[in-house]
């Protein structure tokens, strides 16, 4: 089957004319609709926005950040419904939407690492900058006469294979109805929070900090799924994952430059040495900080959480829409992917931990990097 054949099947116009063309609606299930048709709409808006935007004809960075996101919501959708969606079905498409993300990380990872250098740099004062200008060479030469455009081949490629996933899934449907299709999903993702959070901070490594990312990433995304059985109780828990997990894709962001510190060429053993205990010391700040958050976050039993949520979606098509509505909606004027992760749910005043000795803390605590990642 060729690329132009499932174009065609599927969109009349062409790929340049794509983009523009679907609205982005708020990634979440409507109480009035059947899950199974949520699901449905759903992915095909995800697919949508991965489509739109893979479409142009010069593919940005930004631009393969957004495609990623997409792909990422659809993984924890499916973790959701997997269950009712078939175990065998959910571990296919999973996996195939893992291999467009992969497909596209390798443009992806070189943006963040350059952009960790510089903020790096940025917080360690003229030191550091000197520290890091070896690697930011590295890095800066390492990516090619013009490391902002997606090769023009890959994004061919990935469109071929949304196009493929939009066929896989036009095809699905789930088992079960109501929030039966969803509980065992959502218990079996909050669960591996809880063994995540364990195993992360009882055996400190890059993997397994990695794992707790994820596990964090999904039930942020599963949480604004389900927002609309109690929007203004459900934006604390995505605004708090929403902030956990960007500290935690900055202590990912570090596990990679370390490990393209240890790789480089030209660069001597004890600059490298220096450059690696640089970032180390930035993780354990990071994970210090993370360390609350993430207790307070699965720090209720699955059982008990899933009797809430469950009361609160039963709940939610008898209590009035107006005593369920958001306390604020998405900023003014804002548009675009970030008002689709933030699904219009309001922010939330951070609430400092209380001060302790975190296994992992380093002597003096650095802020988290601003996070451009969702």
């Amino acid at each position: 089957m060729t690329g132009t054949r499932v174009q065609v099947e599927y969109f009349p116009l062409t790929v340049i004319e794509y983009p523009g063309r679907f609205a982005r609606m708020p990634y979440r299930f409507k109480i009035d609709e059947p899950v199974g048709k949520g699901f449905r709409r759903i992915v095909r808006e995800q697919l949508d926005v991965a489509l739109q935007e893979l479409a142009a004809p010069e593919v940005h960075p930004k631009g393969v950040h957004e495609c990623r996101k997409a792909l990422k919501r659809l993984r924890a959708l499916i973790r959701l419904v997997g269950p009712a969606l078939g175990k065998g079905e959910a571990r296919r498409r999973i996996k195939a939407l893992g291999k467009i993300a992969r497909l596209l990380a390798g443009q992806r990872d070189r943006t963040v690492m350059l952009d960790t250098v510089a903020k790096l740099a940025s917080e360690t004062g003229v030191n550091g900058a000197s520290m890091l200008a070896p690697l930011k060479a590295q890095l800066a030469h390492g990516s090619g006469d013009d490391p902002r455009l997606l090769d023009a081949k890959c994004a061919a490629k990935a469109r071929l294979l949304l196009f493929r996933e939009l066929r896989k899934f036009s095809r699905a449907d789930l088992s079960k109805r109501g929030f039966a299709a969803l509980e065992a999903g959502l218990e079996k993702s909050y669960r591996h929070g809880r063994k995540s959070m364990k195993v992360a901070y009882s055996e400190p490594s890059d993997e397994t900090f990695h794992t707790l990312r994820k596990s964090v990433q999904w039930h942020w995304r599963q949480m604004s799924l389900l927002a609309r059985a109690w929007p203004s109780e459900f934006a604390v828990r995505v605004d708090a994952a929403r902030e956990l997990s960007q500290i935690l894709g900055d202590d990912h962001d570090l596990a990679m430059l370390i490990g393209a510190t240890a790789k480089a060429e030209n660069i001597s053993y004890d600059d490298k040495e220096a450059i690696i205990g640089l970032c180390v010391r930035k993780q354990q700040a990071l994970r210090a900080a993370a360390e609350h958050r993430v207790e307070r976050l699965f720090a209720e039993p699955a059982k008990a959480f899933m009797k809430r949520i469950g009361a609160y979606w039963k709940f939610a098509r008898v209590v009035p829409m107006s005593d369920l509505a958001p306390i604020v909606v998405a900023g003014k004027g804002e548009t675009g992917p970030r008002a689709v992760e933030a699904e219009s749910l309001p922010a939330v005043q951070e609430v400092k931990p209380v001060p302790s000795k975190p296994r992992l803390a380093a002597k003096s605590a650095t802020a988290a990097p601003s996070q451009r990642r969702a």
